[in-house]
C-alpha cells in the first residue's frame, strides 16, 4: 500500500500526457461492455479527491481489476492524463485498494477555507459571551458533549449547494449568527440570547441527516425524516434531560427550529411567527444563498461566466477582482 499521506493531487492543475499517482475515491464504478463484444469490458470510472472530480477509464484488464474494489472505496490510481473532447481525464493503468483506516475524509472532500480552529475559537467566545442565564448554561452543557462537538465541527452543512464540505456546519452557523449580531427590530426587542441558541443549533440536525467519507450523502434517517425534524427531537431531549428554560421559551427555541426554513415550500413544517424567527430564516437564507453563488461563480474564469445553474435558474458572473486569481474560495 502506498502512503495515503502523499500529496494529494490537484485535479484542476493536471496536464495532458503527465503520468500520475495518488489517492481517489472511486465515486463511479461501471464496466461497460466494448462496440466490439469480443474484447470484453473496460472500465468507467469517476473519481474524487479534495481538488475536485475527474473521469477515468481503464481500457486494459478491466474486468480482473474491478475484483480489486468496490465502488466508493478509496484506491491508489496510476493513470496518464489525456484530454477527450476538451476534458482532461485519466487512462488508468494499475489501481487497487487502500486501508480505509489510513485515510479520512479531509483526503477526499474539500474542507472549509477557515481554519476549524479559528471557528471553534469563535463559537466558544459566542457563548461564554452570553450572560449567565438559561442559554448560556444550555450552550455550554450541550458543546461539551465530545462525540456531538466533534461531529457538529467537522459536519457538512448540505452535499453539494452550499457549505457542502468539511466543518461546513460550524462555518454556517456562525455566518447565521453574525448577520444576526447586525441585525436590529424595530423596537429592539430580540431575543439576543434564545437567537444566539437559535443560530447555532438551527441546523444541528445535519450532523444526522448526511453521512460523509469518501463522499458526502444522504443516511436512511436523513431522507427519512430530514434534518429540521431531526434538530427538533435532538434538542426536545436535550430540553428534557435539564432544567434550562421556562415552559414558553423551550417552544419558542423549538419554534426557530421548526420554522427556520420560512415556507412551507422549502421544506418549514412550520412558519416563522415571531421575530426572532422571522430574522433567524432571513439570515439562514442570506449564507447559504450568498455561499451558493459564490461557490458557482468562483468555478468560472474571473471575468467570466459560468455554465448554466439548474438550481438557480440563471448563470453567475466571477467579476474580475483584485485577488489571486488561482485562489479557491475553499482554500483547495
Amino acid at each position: 500500500m502506498r502512503d495515503p499521506g502523499a500529496r494529494v493531487l490537484s485535479i484542476p492543475d493536471l496536464r495532458e500526457g503527465e503520468r500520475v499517482e495518488g489517492l481517489f475515491a472511486a465515486v463511479v464504478k461501471d464496466l461497460r461492455p466494448f462496440k466490439d463484444p469480443a474484447k470484453g469490458c473496460y472500465m468507467h470510472l469517476r473519481l474524487r479527491n479534495r481538488t475536485g472530480f475527474i473521469e477515468g477509464r481503464i481500457w486494459e484488464g478491466a474486468e480482473e481489476l474491478s475484483t480489486r474494489f468496490s465502488e466508493g472505496d478509496p484506491v491508489w490510481v496510476t493513470a496518464e492524463v489525456n484530454n477527450y473532447r476538451g476534458t482532461n481525464q485519466l487512462v488508468v493503468s494499475n489501481i487497487g485498494p487502500v486501508e480505509s483506516d489510513a485515510v479520512g475524509p479531509e483526503h477526499f472532500l474539500p474542507v472549509s477555507p477557515r481554519p476549524r480552529e479559528e471557528m471553534e475559537a469563535e463559537l466558544w467566545a459566542a457563548v461564554e459571551a452570553l450572560p449567565d442565564g438559561p442559554a448560556s448554561r444550555f450552550l455550554v452543557d450541550v458543546f461539551a458533549d465530545p462525540d456531538f462537538y466533534q461531529r457538529f465541527t467537522r459536519a457538512p452543512a448540505a452535499k453539494r449547494v452550499h457549505h457542502a464540505y468539511i466543518s461546513g456546519l460550524l462555518e454556517h452557523s456562525l455566518e447565521v449568527l453574525a448577520i444576526l449580531r447586525s441585525t436590529r427590530s424595530g423596537d429592539g426587542r430580540l431575543d439576543r440570547e434564545l437567537l444566539t441558541a437559535g443560530a447555532l443549533l438551527h441546523d444541528v440536525g445535519k450532523i444526522e441527516e448526511y453521512t460523509f467519507g469518501t463522499d458526502i450523502d444522504y443516511s436512511h434517517r436523513g431522507r427519512m425524516i430530514g434534518h429540521v425534524v431531526l434538530g427538533y427531537r435532538m434538542l426536545s431531549q436535550w430540553l428534557a434531560d435539564g432544567d434550562y428554560f421556562p415552559e414558553d421559551a423551550q417552544l419558542h427555541l423549538g419554534h426557530l427550529l421548526l420554522s427556520h426554513h420560512g415556507e412551507f415550500a422549502y421544506g418549514a413544517p412550520i412558519l416563522p411567527q415571531t421575530a426572532e424567527a422571522m430574522a433567524l430564516h432571513q439570515a439562514d437564507m442570506l449564507s447559504g444563498k450568498v455561499a451558493q453563488v459564490a461557490s458557482i461563480g468562483a468555478a468560472a474564469p474571473r471575468g467570466g461566466w459560468s455554465k448554466f445553474d439548474r438550481l438557480l435558474g440563471r448563470h453567475v458572473y466571477n467579476p474580475p477582482g483584485h485577488g489571486d486569481d488561482s485562489a479557491d474560495p475553499r482554500g483547495e
